[in-house]
């Protein structure tokens, strides 16, 4: 297993956890947060209210009439640290499956990393439209790729569910800036959105094999922070698909981004939660 993620910088993991643990978790998730009307900590980092997503077919012009789904479509940020009163059972089901036996036992048999240092969970009730592009530039390890993303159907996923799928990919290998023609000379912001769009029509341009799975309650998948992915469509275009991902690094590494490197161990602001995992508070 660890040779295969070495080479393709992925691996799919098949019934982790009991189906019946795993989908009560997504009920639990989309019955509480659909209907709630407070402010919760947003993918953006902004507390706002739940937005959503319209019905197939229907466009917003700026007008105030149409229907809408209870699709949420801003994801819900690290929720596995904190959510709103009323919505604990839900935070504390998230932590539980995070620091799992199970979780662990496979990560380790990627890295034989002894403990691990979660950076972020985002828990998405709608699928999405995500281009091509690498965690690398959110968290990443000194040296480069050796932080994962594990991303956690809590439904049972279908062709119509709008799967993430990545690119066969050395764990290690890393494209620079300078290999794409670009610049590092501008903001951060700037250079991911250069970036990921050179890389992207690259990898466009060799044909290249894309990898996914229409996964099962209690499975994941796991790639590396250098794994090119993409989130594949939807049908119809805004549809259920509860699920998790996190980005996590091995907490003996020194950890910085796709342009910072450090060379120095960062200050984590961890808290150690469990003998397996600490989280980044």
């Amino acid at each position: 297993m660890k040779t295969s993620y070495e080479e393709s910088g992925f691996q799919l993991f098949r019934g982790a956890w009991p189906r019946e643990e795993i989908g009560a978790l997504g009920d639990m998730a989309y019955d509480l947060l659909t209907p709630y009307r407070g402010k919760i900590l947003r993918q953006n980092g902004q507390l706002e209210f739940n937005q959503f997503l319209p019905q197939d077919g229907y466009q917003h012009w700026g007008t105030d009439h149409g229907s809408y789904t209870v699709l949420i479509s801003n994801p819900i940020l690290n929720g596995h640290i904190s959510l709103p009163e009323g919505l604990e059972p839900l935070s504390q089901g998230l932590r539980r499956l995070i620091t799992s036996p199970a979780l662990f036992e496979r990560l380790h048999g990627l890295d034989g990393a002894k403990h691990y240092t979660v950076h972020q969970t985002i828990l998405f009730i709608a699928s999405q439209t995500t281009g091509m592009h690498l965690d690398s530039w959110s968290v990443d390890t000194a040296p480069h790729g050796f932080s994962h993303t594990v991303w956690i159907p809590l439904q049972d996923m279908t062709q119509e569910s709008g799967v993430p799928c990545v690119v066969p990919w050395p764990r290690d290998k890393v494209v620079t800036e300078a290999e794409l023609g670009l610049s590092s000379d501008l903001s951060f912001g700037e250079r991911y959105d250069r970036y990921q769009t050179a890389l992207a029509k690259r990898i466009a341009d060799s044909s290249p094999i894309i990898v996914t799975s229409f996964m099962r309650q209690g499975d994941f998948m796991a790639w590396s922070s250098l794994t090119p992915h993409c989130t594949l469509p939807s049908r119809p275009r805004y549809a259920r698909r509860v699920s998790l991902q996190l980005l996590l690094r091995p907490s003996h590494m020194r950890w910085g981004n796709f342009a910072t490197q450090p060379a120095e161990l960062t200050p984590d602001r961890a808290e150690k939660v469990s003998d397996r995992f600490s989280f980044i508070v």
